[in-house]
């Protein structure tokens, strides 16, 4: 195993012996740096998302699930969601909830543009948070190189990263990154520190690149659990996003 950036060397070997390992790793965190800031902007777009919520009990057994189908869209002035159809499940009995998801949906997107801000869409992907390996952030971890692994039937470089200084604004865990192009298909993550009540907030996420160049999500699953003085919230969502289509020729006519 191979690590960089203030990582420990066995007792008694020179510190000259792993530079040849060190520059090794460098370079490939060089190599996705630049293929992250290669991807061409997508300004505008829509997908398809499946999203599933389910509440677990102590044991980590599902107590309710909530299955949404919808569309979410996004330009570079604003991103917005429509609701097509959403069921809750609940000791073995199914209900539709899609009129409650929508108007509480609509709520939220008014209350959103009150304040001036986005609801419920997560910001850029290419975030130094999620992908710190520009010369400047890679600073504030360790990087280690593990065993080489295979992901969708393509051979990755696995990498483990940890943050030298724990925070609740730095995530570490793993990457898994193409062999043939450098490109990220998947992050294994977690808050270095956890904020005040939140026990676990950990999240998978594997990423595509579509036949224009972009890059975008192809799935996610985060697992929250957070316990306050007279409630205990353990929760898993899951995402899916197909049928992605560019929609910048609509903002440009």
């Amino acid at each position: 195993m191979m690590i960089i950036g203030g990582g420990l060397r066995p007792a008694g070997i020179p510190a000259g012996i792993g530079r040849p390992a060190d520059d090794e790793l460098n370079a490939m965190l060089d190599k996705t740096a630049e293929r992250i800031n290669s991807y061409p902007e997508l300004k505008s777009w829509k997908a398809s998302v499946t999203s599933v919520l389910t509440e677990m009990d102590k044991s980590w057994m599902p107590k309710k699930v909530i299955r949404v189908l919808k569309t979410l869209r996004a330009t570079d002035k604003e991103r917005s969601e429509e609701i097509l159809r959403a069921e809750e499940s609940e000791n073995g009995v199914v209900k539709d909830v899609t009129a409650k998801l929508v108007q509480e949906a609509e709520e939220k997107q008014r209350e959103a543009k009150k304040s001036g801000k986005e609801a419920g869409v997560s910001r850029s992907l290419d975030s130094d948070d999620l992908f710190p390996f520009s010369e400047k952030n890679r600073l504030q971890y360790t990087f280690s190189r593990l065993e080489d692994d295979v992901h969708d039937g393509r051979p990755v470089y696995v990498l483990q990263s940890q943050a030298k200084v724990k925070s609740e604004r730095l995530w570490e865990g793993r990457y898994f990154i193409s062999q043939d192009g450098y490109d990220v298909l998947k992050v294994a993550l977690a808050l270095s520190k956890n904020p005040k009540f939140v026990k676990e907030f950990a999240a998978e996420v594997e990423f595509q690149v579509l036949p224009a160049g972009h890059f975008v999500l192809k799935r996610s699953r985060m697992k929250v659990d957070v316990g306050m003085v007279l409630k205990h919230v353990r929760t898993v969502i899951e995402e899916e996003y197909t049928d992605y289509e560019i929609i910048e020729a609509e903002t440009t006519a």
